[in-house]
């Protein structure tokens, strides 16, 4: 059976939420979506989610014809849930460099290649975000910045997880903070915020409440970890100490 090709692109709320792919008969189950490039450092930073319709997957390696392209913050294969999860800027993500400047729109093929499914490839679009946007705080290294309590009531959270029918049930429980989904995206509020919360490199999404859905995983062990947040997504740190929690899941 031939490759499908599949590029389609969608405005929605003033930016192009891009679907592209060149997929094998294996990986149908798997949509790609929201693939892009930024600046960061002498390259750029691809970011993109995953869709995962299918059995649980792990995506092992990435390459380009035109580019130089690695997995970044990966040491093995990253974990693919039955369901959604992202490359993000402070998670795994695809370095690439190139020996020419990349162009505003410029879409920079790579191929995806993952234990099961095999591979698919992508057309990354490149853009220089506006210096305002999230998307520039992320160029320029989004995941590492910090808000220390300092004096203030130190929040603190821990972490557990429970295996349940189709996935895991994740249970994240806290001190002097508060979730706040209205807020997310908001002026800071001491003691209020969100979670960012990770399986193996892999960015799932944000926490609004004590407990996260996780769906079906590969074999083997995986960490999960929780990061609190403020409402403008930097992390709470007690002492430059980000506060944070993890645990290891561990599938037959």
């Amino acid at each position: 059976m031939k490759a499908a090709f599949l590029l389609v692109a969608v405005a929605a709320t003033g930016a192009a939420l891009w679907f592209s792919g060149v997929f094998s008969p294996a990986a149908r189950h798997l949509l790609i979506t929201e693939s892009t490039a930024s600046p960061m450092g002498n390259g750029a930073a691809a970011v993109l989610t995953i869709d995962n319709q299918g059995a649980p997957d792990q995506l092992v390696a990435v390459s380009s014809p035109t580019a130089t392209v690695m997995l970044h913050g990966a040491e093995a294969g990253l974990p693919i849930q039955t369901g959604t999860s992202s490359l993000a800027t402070d998670a795994a993500h695809i370095m690439i460099r190139s020996d020419t400047p990349f162009e505003d729109g410029a879409l920079i093929p790579v191929t995806l290649t993952f234990a099961n499914a095999g591979d698919t490839s992508v057309n990354i679009r490149y853009a220089t975000p506006n210096p305002d946007s999230m998307a520039a705080h992320s160029a320029m290294g989004h995941g590492t910045m910090q808000h220390d309590v300092g004096d203030g009531p130190q929040p603190t959270v821990s972490l557990s997880v429970e295996r349940v029918e189709n996935g895991w049930l994740a249970q994240i429980e806290t001190t002097n903070f508060t979730f706040s989904e209205a807020m997310q995206d908001g002026d800071h509020v001491d003691g209020t915020g969100h979670g960012h919360i990770y399986l193996g490199g892999m960015k799932l999404g944000r926490v609004f409440t004590n407990s996260y859905s996780i769906g079906a995983l590969p074999s083997g062990q995986h960490i999960l970890r929780v990061s609190l947040n403020t409402n403008d997504h930097r992390a709470y740190a007690v002492d430059g100490t980000p506060v944070e929690a993890e645990t290891i899941i561990t599938v037959d």
